[in-house]
């Protein structure tokens, strides 16, 4: 096999491609114009501009080179001979300068980030969607797809991107999962039989329920899994969500295992996803308790708090009457005092709205005073333009949630996420998760019961040693304490 190496192979071969070698990304330059009219028509089916924009800013995330490095380093202990590359969002085709192949094609969407890409003389960039090829000759799969959230992600190309994976995986896509996710089942169909794929993503993909039918497929392929926690030598050797995740379809023993880095760049295995030795708490979903069961459910997520949430500053300033205009909301727990076990009138004026928090949001099931209505006119669409705001009718109009007994905090540090009797009626917004159907007295002994267990070792971390619990999770901890008023069967 005739090979090219990048940086840490050969140089020779990648400083020819610079100097005069075939550039196959040079697409010339071009205008702004030029370039926004080409996304355009290359997203002609994706939805309106004003969401495909949106998704198309949010992916473009350069890979740091070390990362790059980090990667193919990984590949090689796998792979000693390589032939085609294929990376989808390519980017300006970076991963391209490190390791040794015979051919790389990169796929990226937006010519502007092709146009000023430079490439060894054996790789290419392909200016074309991901999903408008079919690749099934790949050895190596590599890259770092585009971390987009799923309310961020255009219809069209949701929906494109989820048949030709169903197509070609049989796999249904949840309708919550991430862009990745989409990519991440590109690149295992891309493969050959014995292909190997590399990818940075996401360290809470071998967790998170929304992930669950990749991880099944996986499963059943039998392939082996190793995840390789990161360490972000930037921040001061802390976690980070990252994870360079491997995917070896030539190895079936369906053997999963996972790492964690050290300062030092070294690995150590871990017993279980998040790393202590009983494993992550597992998912119970609403539909699988009782309707008399006590339940968490998600914090409202509104469109956008900038501007749907205020502070006590901003609802005086624009003259928005409680209970009228606004009610109370909490959007985070974090800087609550621990002593704090409940959110009375005291503690929501002392820690909310006296120092600025958001604290109050505006009312939608009723008809809206002259007063909300002028608010919401004056309201920038810069300041909405997300897309769970512009597929509404009317922007602003969420449906209401109802009051909760308990608030509870999504991320936590110490042993279980702080906790607080929610006397004042404030409702769930973002990451506050609210527990319901539950009595006086059972709210006091969950409280009971919260504070003296420890679930470190049960939830996978994030960045700088936070955690963060699902609210499925926290339905299966609910069960817990309540075992015996509510037996399973």
């Amino acid at each position: 096999m005739d090979l090219a190496c990048g940086r840490e192979g050969c140089f020779q071969t990648l400083a020819e491609g610079r100097q005069g070698g075939r550039m196959t990304s040079a697409l010339g330059a071009e205008s702004e114009a030029e370039r926004i009219h080409n996304l355009i028509q290359l997203t002609r089916d994706w939805g309106v501009w004003d969401a495909v924009s949106l998704y198309l800013d949010r992916c473009q995330v350069d890979t740091p080179m070390n990362l790059v490095e980090a990667t193919w380093r990984h590949v090689q202990e796998l792979r000693a001979s390589v032939g085609k590359v294929v990376d989808f969002g390519a980017g300006d085709g970076r991963f391209s300068l490190y390791g040794c192949y015979r051919e790389y094609v990169g796929y990226e969407i937006d010519r502007d980030r092709c146009n000023n890409a430079n490439l060894p003389t054996n790789a290419v960039l392909l200016n074309y969607c991901a999903f408008s090829d079919t690749i099934e000759n790949a050895d190596i799969c590599i890259g770092n797809p585009p971390f987009v959230r799923n309310q961020d992600l255009p219809d069209g190309w949701r929906q494109h991107a989820s048949n030709v994976l169903l197509k070609r995986t049989d796999v249904i896509v949840s309708g919550l999962a991430n862009a990745w996710q989409y990519f991440f089942l590109l690149a295992l169909a891309s493969l050959k039989d014995d292909g190997l794929c590399a990818l940075v993503i996401p360290y809470e993909w071998v967790s998170r329920p929304s992930v669950k039918a990749l991880r099944n497929y996986i499963s059943t392929q039998r392939w082996n899994v190793s995840v390789y926690r990161l360490v972000d030598n930037t921040f001061n050797s802390v976690l980070t969500t990252s994870s360079i995740t491997i995917v070896d379809k030539a190895a079936r023993d369906g053997v999963w295992t996972y790492f964690e880095e050290t300062g030092s760049g070294d690995y150590t295995q871990l017993p279980s996803p998040s790393g202590g030795p009983d494993g992550v708490i597992t998912y119970l979903r609403r539909s699988e308790m009782g309707k008399s069961e006590p339940r968490a459910i998600r914090g409202l997520s509104p469109g956008t708090q900038k501007v749907l949430t205020l502070s006590e500053g901003e609802r005086a300033r624009f003259g928005l009457k409680m209970g009228r205009d606004v009610v109370p909301c909490i959007t985070t727990l974090r800087h609550l005092p621990a002593d704090v076990k409940e959110l009375n009138e005291a503690s929501f004026q002392t820690y909310y709205r006296d120092i600025g928090r958001k604290c109050w949001l505006i009312r939608t099931d009723t008809k809206c005073s002259k007063t909300l209505d002028a608010y919401l006119d004056s309201v920038p669409p810069a300041d909405y333009h997300t897309r769970t705001c512009l597929e509404r009718a009317q922007w602003w109009r969420f449906n209401m949630p109802p009051k909760p007994e308990l608030l509870v905090a999504m991320s936590f540090r110490g042993r279980f996420p702080k906790i607080v009797t929610n006397t004042i009626g404030a409702r769930a917004v973002g990451s506050v998760y609210g527990i319901y159907n539950v009595t006086v007295a059972q709210t006091e002994r969950l409280t009971a019961y919260f504070n003296d267990i420890d679930i470190r070792d049960r939830v996978v971390a994030h960045s700088n040693g936070l955690r963060k619990i699902e609210v499925n999770q926290l339905n299966t901890l609910l069960i817990e304490a309540f075992a015996d008023d509510f037996p399973t069967t």
